[in-house]
């Protein structure tokens, strides 16, 4: 009995050092490809960001001022069927602003800044419109900043889905190729790896411009308060790197 323990200890040091060298040989014998899956999509979503700031001399006083201009800004939103769930504070924050003289630093006034986000779904040439006479109308309130206006898409699951199916598509025959360059055969992936994914807006030939607000009823001078908004495609990305075996 004591003759078989050092030997099985052996046996299995052999066969440990048998797979970690056909392990080893897969990483050695390989091809290793990166790529990307390029997806163009018109976005869904049309976001609206107002940032109020009011100046006072208590934060009370700051607070609740800029309260009411929030809510004079949601008041406006309501009125185009917006969803509550699709008006949100990003930020609230007040601060004290200071004054520096030889005696030191002297406490002024305080600033209470409010930022919302307004998320206007399904945007389209319609959407749009709506989104800049909300633009106008909020603009009219003394006080309220547009931060800015972007787009997003709502559900982007399937379109890295698709975006994934290019990149390894490609990946696999940038590895076909080279297999068939260096003479050998491509075998099953020993690693796959997705990289970052990332989603800009891009100008494209689909542009669809905001009509301008020239209603029979509408004197020239109001029309010209309608913002014209861009409709820009979004490109999704999504890097693979595929590791193969060859032999």
């Amino acid at each position: 009995m004591k003759k078989l323990i050092p030997t099985l200890i052996i046996c299995l040091t052999i066969l440990g050092c048998f797979l970690a060298s056909k392990n080893t040989d897969k990483t050695e014998h390989s091809i290793s490809v990166q790529w990307d899956g390029e997806v163009y999509v018109t976005p869904d979503t049309l976001i609206l960001n107002f940032r109020v700031e009011e100046t006072a001399p208590t934060t009370k006083e700051a607070q609740k001022n800029a309260n009411e201009k929030i809510d004079k800004v949601k008041e406006i939103i309501k009125q185009y069927n917006v969803e509550n769930t699709d008006i949100k504070t990003t930020n609230a924050n007040v601060y004290e602003q200071y004054d520096w003289r030889d005696t030191g630093r002297v406490s002024l006034w305080y600033t209470a800044s409010h930022t919302l986000e307004v998320k206007i779904r399904k945007a389209n040439i319609e959407n749009e419109w709506i989104a800049s006479k909300i633009i106008a109308q909020v603009s009219e309130i003394g006080g309220v900043l547009l931060n800015n206006i972007s787009y997003d898409i709502y559900d982007k699951a399937p379109f890295y889905k698709e975006a994934r199916k290019l990149a390894m598509e490609k990946a696999h025959q940038k590895a076909s190729d080279l297999a068939e360059y260096g003479d050998v055969k491509l075998w099953d992936p020993i690693t796959i790896i997705e990289n970052r994914s990332y989603d800009y807006a891009v100008s494209t030939s689909n542009v669809a411009m905001a009509k301008m607000a020239f209603d029979d009823d509408m004197e020239v001078e109001e029309a010209w308060m309608w913002w014209d908004i861009e409709l820009w495609e979004m490109k999704l990305t999504l890097d693979v790197s595929v590791v193969y075996e060859i032999k």
